[in-house]
């Protein structure tokens, strides 16, 4: 049976949003700036209204009841579109724009080229989280999520923006310095190689390793590595002449085209990531998701050109 449109208890919605979304009723009373039992009362109320609880009651804390799971994430959701339309009708000057990407991609890719996209788009106001966690689309208030991963984000929208190979890169300083020792794969063996520790944590991504099986080389032991936590710290390494790193596409075309950065050999290795647009489904089409990847999305392509 449909509830009449005057019937439906928005206080008590509202207060069974946030009380799902924080776990707690007295946070929830703190957010919403009223009392625990007001919270506790408005949430009877939804509760006698659907006819079955919402919440699983004990001593010191709560869960969400079956019924309760099921209405929490879209009410949550739908909350927050609301309070991102008000913003955006109070704010008509600029409208915010966030986005969570792995941290490679936001110092790498992204930086120089956020300057053309404002000039296109001077009414969004862009806020760059760099992160490599997945984003909680409404928990967070993410609008875009730039992922380097496996894709297949379950409920989401997920565009293949750009594929990923691997090969070597190196200073044009230290390639000169040492242009004897890299006239063939193998030689790489006695230099010092810089290491993304993340590539070692799932399979198929690309390590030195795999490169010397692609190249045919075999490696007795280790030799002389430094080790880095992320993709981009080793990058960074690279540039300033401490060795030699795999340098992932798209992330390195630009300090390539610029000569920051040499490539060593055609010898590349797949990697089993890739990087993605992703966003909630029902956002796809909202002007500022919709701006951003059409303009992504050429940059892309302009970027991937100059690399070839």
């Amino acid at each position: 049976m449909r509830t009449p449109r005057g019937h439906i208890p928005l206080n008590a919605l509202r207060s069974f949003e946030a009380a799902a979304r924080l776990m707690s009723f007295n946070e929830a009373a703190a957010e919403l700036c009223v009392t625990p039992s007001a919270v506790s009362m408005q949430i009877r109320r939804l509760e006698e209204l659907i006819g079955r609880p919402l919440f699983v009651r004990a001593h010191r804390s709560v869960t969400l009841s079956e019924t309760g799971a099921r209405l929490a994430p879209k009410l949550i959701a739908l909350f927050a579109d609301i309070e991102r339309l008000v913003s955006d009708v109070i704010d008509t000057e600029t409208v915010a724009l966030r986005i969570s990407a792995m941290p490679s991609f936001a110092a790498k890719w992204l930086p120089q080229r956020l300057a053309d996209f404002s000039v296109r788009h001077p009414d969004y106001q862009v806020r760059i989280e760099g992160a490599d966690a997945l984003a909680d689309f409404v928990r967070d208030e993410i609008d875009i999520g730039l992922r380097y991963g496996p894709g297949g984000y379950p409920d989401l929208h997920c565009e293949k923006i750009a594929d990923a190979v691997a090969f070597p890169i190196c200073s044009p300083a230290f390639a000169a310095r040492h242009a004897a020792a890299l006239a063939t794969p193998s030689a790489l063996l006695g230099l010092p190689l810089l290491h993304d520790e993340i590539a070692a944590l799932a399979p198929g991504l690309p390590t030195w390793t795999s490169w010397f099986e692609a190249a045919g080389v075999e490696r007795m032991s280790e030799n002389r590595a430094l080790l880095f936590e992320s993709h981009h710290m080793a990058l960074s390494a690279a540039q300033s002449g401490q060795g030699v790193a795999l340098g992932l596409t798209p992330l390195v075309n630009d300090d390539i085209a610029a000569g920051r950065l040499v490539r060593l050999f055609d010898i590349e290795v797949q990697s089993a990531h890739a990087f993605w647009l992703v966003c909630r489904t029902d956002r796809l089409k909202e002007r500022k998701i919709a701006d951003f990847r059409a303009w992504l999305i050429g940059e892309m392509n302009i970027s991937q050109n100059r690399a070839h």
